[in-house]
């Protein structure tokens, strides 16, 4: 596709087996191949083989590329260890960005190439960083998985946002536990962090309790979380800590707790939803242990959907950039923040 433009799947032509139905998946490229990609993201695009085909694949780590291409039978004009030199080969129609920290140069890149773009959390480090994605233009998909949970959507069916009192939210975080497999990541490197991202409350609400921010945003029906009260401790050789911050909704309030327990045994989130007539239960567990219709998967049909349709995704860069604002609004209130007193 010229110039990496998307255009809607069309009706392919008639083969040698005569006429074929149905319009032709999605080509993907993704960028990241490390553990999330190989235990979720890269398994339900097989799974979803009439919505998406991967045509290529790129990782900065010797070997994952060549390794995941044998896997899917990519070929090797579709193998990159470089994502700007796959953003040039133009065989594909959207990028799946999975790399680890912020997102915000490659999601340009491709954006400013017409790409479409899903792209895993958090979308940038820095308010400078989102307004650069912005400002690229085109479309682009945050990988808030919980937004599309089955639970939560029966919730949301069922929920009208002016009777909520209050959205509490807890989590508690060990360190991440993936299904077991043969493979072993590369060692790496501990990253240098560097301006805001040195507090490591920043750096838990864009890394992880990003995912609740979306989450109560949904439920709330607003596009930005306020934050009037944060609290943090338990912080210890340099690990993060217990945190804990909350804000006015429309008709009420929402709180978060979020702790990172390194000993604790098993990922823990509930989720209450206080209104006038009743509350409504939601609970997460280990997000990398699914089973069929996650909110993974449904995740990737509503990328889908944006990419042959435009359907807009429950989250985007306005969103992402909000977040980023929440996250801020958290240090300005704990003192922590550039030029706080």
């Amino acid at each position: 596709m010229a110039g990496g433009a998307t255009q809607p799947a069309q009706e392919p032509g008639p083969g040698p087996q005569g006429p074929q139905r149905g319009p032709q998946p999605v080509r993907v490229a993704v960028v990241g191949l490390g553990r999330v990609a190989r235990h979720v993201h890269l398994p339900l695009l097989a799974k979803l083989h009439r919505l998406f085909t991967v045509t290529a694949v790129c990782d900065a780590q010797p070997g994952y590329a060549h390794e995941i291409a044998q896997d899917l039978r990519v070929p090797g004009s579709g193998v990159f260890r470089d994502a700007h030199s796959l953003f040039t080969c133009g065989e594909f129609d959207a990028v799946l960005l999975l790399t680890s920290g912020s997102h915000a140069g490659l999601a340009t890149e491709a954006l400013k190439r017409g790409y479409p773009v899903f792209c895993e959390k958090p979308l940038g480090h820095t308010l400078e960083e989102a307004a650069l994605v912005a400002e690229s233009g085109g479309r682009l998909m945050l990988g808030y998985m919980k937004q599309y949970d089955p639970a939560v959507t029966h919730v949301l069916e069922r929920l009208d946002p002016t009777t909520i009192r209050h959205i509490d939210v807890s989590v508690l975080h060990p360190p991440e536990r993936f299904p077991a497999t043969e493979w072993v990541p590369a060692p790496s490197a501990a990253p240098h962090h560097i301006g805001d991202r040195t507090h490591w409350e920043y750096r838990a609400v864009l890394d992880s309790a990003c995912h609740d921010v979306a989450l109560v945003r949904l439920l709330a029906g607003v596009t930005e979380l306020r934050v009037d009260h944060a609290a943090s401790w338990g912080a210890r050789d340099g690990e993060s800590g217990s945190l804990e911050f909350s804000g006015p909704l429309p008709h009420g309030r929402y709180s978060v707790r979020w702790h990172f327990l390194p000993d604790y045994p098993e990922y823990e989130e509930r989720v209450r939803v206080h209104t006038e007539h009743r509350t409504h239960e939601l609970s997460f567990t280990n997000p990398y242990f699914f089973g069929d219709d996650s909110g993974f998967e449904r995740e990737l049909m509503a990328f889908h959907s944006l990419v042959t349709e435009g359907k807009a995704p429950l989250s985007g860069i306005a969103e992402g950039t909000a977040d980023i604002r929440t996250a801020l609004a958290v240090l300005d209130v704990l003192g922590k923040a550039a030029g706080s007193a």
